[in-house]
C-alpha cells in the first residue's frame, strides 16, 4: 500500500511538472524584403537567418522595408490541444499578415482596422492538436521610422493578466490626469496665473501621449484609426513643446536666464517647422525626404531638454526649491528622451520600454500637479494671513485716531477749564459788583481767547484751501511764546490757496511735529518748507534738537499716526536723522 501511494505521488508530480512547462517547440526565422515586393510563394523562397526569442530584429530607421517571419511550430502533447498566442512586442507596427501556407489567417496593426485581443501585445492565436506541427509566415511591416521588434509564445491567461493590469494602469493614471487638469483649471479662474494654462496644456498632451504610446487608444478607443502610428509621432513632438513651455514659465527664464529661454523658443519653433514640414512631406508622398527632418526635430528636442536641464542646475542659486522640484521630475524624462534620441541615432543598443513612460509621466504631472497645488495653498495662506494683517492695522488706526480724538479733546477741556471757566466766573462776579466796565473789557479779552484758540484747532481759512497763510499765522503765534527757539516758514513755488482735501490733515501733521521738535528733541530751531512742483507738494521740516539713531527707531504713536495719514494720502514718509544731529522729515503727496 505505501508502495502504490509513494507511485501515486510521483505520478501526479511528474503530470504537474510536465504541464507547468511548455508542450511547444518553436524553430523562427527570419528575412528582410527591402522593398516590401515579395507575395508568400516568393518569400518562401528566400535565405532565412535564425530568430532566437530573446533576439531583437532591428532594421533601424527605414522608408517600406517589410520582415517576413517564419515559425515553424510544435505541439509536443500528444494528449492535449494547445491553444497560444505568437505576440509580437512592438505596439506601433503597421500591419501584421500572418499566413498558413497561402492563406491569410489575421491581420493586425496600425494600418488596419483590427485591433489585438491584448492590450499588452499584438498577439496572433496559434492553435495545435495534440502532436501537430505547423508552419506559419508572419509579413511585419512599418512603412516610415525604425522597425525594431521581437517575439514570444504566450498563453493567454497570461497574456489577458498582463492586459488587465497594464489597463487598470493607465485608466488610473488618466483618472489622476484628468483630476489635476480640473483642479488646475479651476486653479486658472481663480489666479489668472498662465503657468496653470501651460501645465493643463502640457498635462493634455502628456494624455494623449500615452494613450497613443501604450496601445490603449487603438484598443479600446479608436480602433478604425489608421494613423496612430503618424499621430504618435507629432503628439510626442507637442508634448515636448509643451513641457519646455511650462517648464520655461515655471523657472522663470525670460527674466532670469533670457538667452536660454531663447534657444529654446528657437528649438520649439523650429520643431513645429519641422512639423509642418514633414506634414506636407507625407501628404505628397515624398517619403524618402522625410528622414532628414526627423532627425532634425530630434536634434531640437535633445537641445531643448539639455538647455532646460542646464538652466535648472543653475536656477539651483534663484529658487532652490523650485529648481529641485523640477529636476526630481524632469531627470527620469530626460533619461527616457536621451534614449530615445540616442538609439534613433543607434549609438546605444537598447532603450528603456515605452512602458516605462506610463509610470515616468504618471510620477511627473504627480509631481508637478503637487508642487503648484502646494505654491497655490502657501500664496493662499499668505493672502490670508496678509488680509488678516491689513484688518488688524485698521482696527490699530482706529483705535490710534480714537486715542487721538480722545486727547484733543481733554485738551480742549482742560483749556476751557482752566482757562474760559476761571474768566467766565470772575466776569460773573464783576457784573454781580455791578462793575460793567471792567466786565466788558474781560469779555473782549474772553472772545479774543476764543477766537485763538479756534484758529489753533482748525484755522477758518483752511476752509478756502489758506494752508500757508493758516501755518504762517500758527507759526507767528507759537514763535511768540518761545524766548529760547525759533521757527521758520519758507515755500518755494508753492501755491497760496489749495482745492485738497489733505490740507486738514497736512496742517495738523505739521503742528504735531513742531511740537515734537519743541517737546522730545529740544530744538532751539525749526524750520519748515513748502514745495509746489508740478507732479507733488513737498514738505520738508527739519530741526537742530538731539536726534536719535534710525536703527534703534520704534514707530511711536504720533509717527505712526503721521504716516498712516500720509500714506492714505498715496504719499511718502521719510525720517533722516542722527544722534545729536538733529531731524529731517521729508512728506511728499502726489498732485491730484
Amino acid at each position: 500500500m505505501k508502495i502504490i501511494c509513494l507511485l501515486s505521488l510521483l505520478f501526479v508530480t511528474a503530470i504537474s511538472l510536465a504541464h507547468g512547462q511548455s508542450l511547444v517547440q518553436t524553430v523562427a526565422s527570419y528575412a528582410i524584403d527591402t522593398s516590401s515586393s515579395w507575395n508568400i510563394n516568393t518569400a518562401k523562397n528566400k535565405q532565412f537567418k535564425p530568430f532566437d526569442p530573446s533576439e531583437r530584429v532591428n532594421i533601424g530607421y527605414n522608408i517600406n522595408t517589410s520582415v517576413w517571419c517564419s515559425f515553424k511550430i510544435k505541439n509536443t502533447d500528444r494528449f492535449g490541444k494547445s491553444d497560444i498566442w505568437l505576440s509580437f512586442d512592438n505596439y506601433h507596427i503597421d500591419s501584421l499578415i500572418m499566413y498558413e501556407g497561402t492563406r491569410i489567417l489575421k491581420i493586425l496593426g496600425d494600418r488596419t482596422a483590427n485591433q489585438s485581443p491584448f492590450l499588452a501585445t499584438l498577439a496572433l492565436p496559434v492553435s495545435l492538436d495534440p502532436g501537430q506541427e505547423k508552419t506559419y509566415y508572419v509579413k511585419v511591416k512599418k512603412e516610415i521610422s525604425v522597425l525594431e521588434f521581437s517575439y514570444q509564445l504566450a498563453r493567454g491567461a497570461g497574456l489577458a493578466r498582463k492586459s488587465v493590469l497594464k489597463n487598470a494602469v493607465i485608466s488610473f493614471f488618466v483618472g489622476i490626469v484628468f483630476l489635476l487638469i480640473l483642479f488646475n483649471t479651476l486653479l486658472l479662474l481663480i489666479s489668472k496665473k498662465r503657468l496653470f494654462l501651460y501645465y493643463i496644456l502640457y498635462s493634455i498632451l502628456s494624455l494623449a501621449y500615452i494613450l497613443v504610446s501604450t496601445n490603449y487608444a487603438k484598443h479600446l478607443l479608436f480602433p478604425q484609426f489608421l494613423y496612430f502610428s503618424e499621430f504618435r509621432i507629432y503628439v510626442s513632438c507637442f508634448w515636448v513643446i509643451g513641457l519646455c513651455a511650462f517648464l520655461s514659465n515655471y523657472l522663470n527664464l525670460r527674466k532670469f536666464e533670457p538667452l536660454k529661454y531663447r534657444i529654446i523658443v528657437a528649438a520649439n519653433t523650429m520643431n513645429v517647422c519641422v512639423i509642418i514640414i514633414t506634414t506636407v512631406l507625407f501628404i505628397l508622398g515624398k517619403l524618402d525626404a522625410l528622414k532628414t527632418p526627423m532627425l532634425l526635430g530630434y536634434f531640437n528636442f535633445l537641445a531643448a531638454l539639455i538647455t532646460i536641464c542646464w538652466s535648472t542646475i543653475l536656477h539651483l542659486k534663484i529658487n532652490r526649491a523650485a529648481a529641485i522640484y523640477i529636476l526630481l521630475a524632469f531627470l527620469p524624462q530626460l533619461i527616457w528622451g536621451m534614449g530615445v534620441v540616442l538609439k534613433f541615432l543607434a549609438l546605444i543598443p537598447s532603450y528603456i520600454h515605452t512602458d516605462w513612460l506610463v509610470y515616468i509621466c504618471l510620477y511627473e504631472v504627480l509631481l508637478f500637479g503637487y508642487v503648484l497645488t502646494k505654491n497655490y495653498i502657501d500664496t493662499f495662506q499668505k493672502n490670508n494671513n496678509l488680509i488678516k494683517e491689513i484688518v488688524a492695522e485698521k482696527e490699530r488706526s482706529l483705535q490710534a485716531i480714537t486715542q487721538v480724538q480722545i486727547r484733543e479733546r481733554r485738551s480742549i477741556a482742560n483749556i476751557i477749564h482752566d482757562n474760559f471757566g476761571s474768566k467766565l466766573a470772575y466776569i460773573l462776579q464783576l457784573i454781580h459788583l455791578k462793575n460793567i466796565g471792567l466786565a466788558e473789557e474781560n469779555m473782549k479779552v474772553l472772545a479774543n481767547d476764543i477766537r485763538e484758540i479756534s484758529h489753533r484747532i482748525l484755522p477758518k481759512s483752511l476752509d478756502d484751501g489758506a494752508l500757508i497763510s493758516s501755518l504762517n499765522s500758527q507759526v507767528l503765534s507759537l514763535n511768540t511764546g518761545l524766548p529760547d527757539s525759533k521757527i521758520d516758514l519758507f515755500s518755494y513755488d508753492f501755491p497760496e490757496k489749495l482745492n485738497e482735501i489733505w490740507i486738514y490733515d497736512l496742517y495738523l501733521i505739521a503742528l504735531e511735529i513742531i511740537n515734537n521738535a519743541l517737546k522730545h528733541g529740544n530744538a532751539r530751531s525749526v524750520i519748515l518748507e513748502l514745495y509746489g512742483y508740478p507732479d507733488a507738494y513737498v514738505f520738508q521740516f527739519s530741526d537742530d534738537g538731539v536726534g536719535f539713531d534710525l536703527s534703534q527707531l520704534t514707530m511711536g504713536f504720533g509717527l505712526e499716526n503721521i504716516e498712516k495719514r500720509v500714506k492714505y494720502y498715496k504719499g511718502e514718509f521719510e525720517i533722516n536723522s542722527t544722534a545729536g544731529e538733529g531731524t529731517v522729515i521729508q512728506i511728499t503727496i502726489p498732485v491730484a
